[in-house]
């Protein structure tokens, strides 16, 4: 059986009318459009996708999990939808959950530097610092100057007491990236614990200062 083009031109216009509404966010017509949507087609991957966008940004997420689930199942080489659902799932508690769809698409495309960074944070959560780390220096070595990738490096080395080791780093992107106060806000915490007081307390100084010029006037 062929789909019916009236149907397909009716979702059409129920997903246009969802993303305007989305966007100017009212939500409740938007989620009111999708359902439609999934009621002419139940595996939609763009309705599933959408409403759990809605439901994310609303605050629901094991909601928003079901829906991200089932766009999964409906397109399981999707990346994109694969992220949303593991985000949705560490939101709404269910971190072993995340961690597994995360893992589970690394199987597929070892080479995501946003599962990466999004599986370290998981890691860390389930106070798993060593696999955290494993991942977090992967996500550095497919963007080596990305900074959120080295800065969370950073804070993991930090926390497993490899503070030489997280100095080195920290040193180097403090010269690629010297207007980020975070950066020297993780330097004076590395040079304190190194008994390395000046340095630290110039590492805080420079970060209050950068902090300061950054604020609104």
């Amino acid at each position: 059986m062929l789909p019916d083009p009236k149907e397909r031109i009716e979702q059409y216009n129920l997903l246009h009318t969802a993303t305007m509404a989305f966007e100017d966010g009212e939500r409740d017509k938007a989620r009111a459009a999708l359902q439609k949507v999934l009621q002419l087609d139940e595996s939609s991957v763009l309705a599933l996708r959408q409403l759990g966008r809605v439901e994310m940004a609303s605050g629901n997420y094991a909601q928003a999990a079901g829906y991200l689930g089932r766009a999964h199942v409906a397109s399981p080489n999707d990346t994109t939808s694969m992220i949303e659902y593991a985000r949705a799932l560490e939101l709404s508690g269910d971190l072993p959950g995340a961690r597994d769809a995360l893992l589970a698409s690394l199987k597929l495309h070892p080479d995501q530097f946003e599962t990466r960074l999004a599986l370290g944070r998981v890691y860390l959560a389930l106070n798993d610092s060593n696999a955290a780390e494993d991942q977090f220096e992967a996500a550095v070595l497919l963007q080596p100057g990305n900074s959120e990738a080295q800065i969370s490096l950073a804070k993991t080395l930090i926390a497993r007491k490899k503070l030489t080791e997280a100095v080195g780093l920290l040193e180097a992107v403090a010269e690629a990236s010297s207007r980020n106060p975070q950066v020297f806000e993780l330097l004076s915490q590395a040079y304190g614990g190194l008994g390395r007081r000046q340095e630290a307390q110039r590492a805080q100084s420079r970060a209050k200062a950068l902090e300061d010029s950054q604020q609104p006037h």
